[in-house]
Parts: C-alpha cells; sequence; structure tokens
C-alpha cells in the first residue's frame, strides 16, 4: 500500500479514507517496522508520515523504521481531526492525550485516532 495515500488523506482531515486505509493495511498484514519512507512529500506531510507509522509500529508492537527518527515536527500545529478546532473538550485531549508519536510532531488527533473503522 502507499503510504502516500494515508498521508493526504490525513492532512486532507479525510478520516473516513484514512481508517479505510489503515484497516486494509491492517488486514494486509503490513509489516510497519519495514515501511519505506515515502518520497515528495513537503515537511508537514513527512512529519504526518513519520508520526503515523510510529504510531503504528507501537500499536502493532515493533519498532518504526530508521527513518522516522530523523522527521522533525511539522513547521506548524495540525489537528487531525477538524472538530478538534471548535470542540473544546476535544481539543483538549488532543492537546494532552494524543498519541505520543503525533504530538511531538505538532500533529494532534484524539488518543483513539484510527482504532476504528
Amino acid at each position: 500500500m502507499d503510504l502516500r495515500e494515508l498521508v493526504l488523506a490525513l492532512v486532507r482531515r479525510d478520516a473516513l479514507r484514512a481508517r479505510e486505509w489503515v484497516q486494509a493495511a491492517l488486514a494486509e498484514g503490513t509489516d510497519w517496522s519495514a515501511v519505506e519512507e515515502p518520497g515528495g512529500l513537503d515537511p508537514t506531510e513527512r512529519a504526518v508520515a513519520a508520526g503515523v507509522v510510529e504510531l503504528l509500529a507501537d500499536r502493532g508492537h515493533v519498532v518504526p523504521p530508521r527513518w522516522t527518527a530523523s522527521v522533525p515536527a511539522a513547521p506548524t500545529q495540525l489537528f487531525l481531526v477538524r472538530s478538534a478546532e471548535t470542540m473544546p473538550r476535544l481539543r483538549r485531549s488532543c492537546l494532552e492525550d494524543g498519541p505520543w508519536p503525533l504530538r511531538r510532531r505538532g500533529l494532534l488527533a484524539p488518543p483513539d485516532f484510527l482504532t476504528q473503522a
């Protein structure tokens, strides 16, 4: 599966497409420790790619690929769930309890992000 598809869905905040992509990748048995860095991404998209691969590797109990460690935070903070911009409780949850691989890159999402189809 092409990681760029997931990254673009997340940047566009297309939650349904992102969840479908993750479910398909899990069904295929994707080895998150072996996912290659996608090329042709801007700095925000690179941060999303690294953060989400680290998140999914962590959930799969595997070490993320080496390339993720060298990817810096996004240039500007980004809520990956549009409603977090307007819902104070959800916003606070994203800021305080969101998945660490995303938060450390300035990418904010709820704790259960991408866990449901």
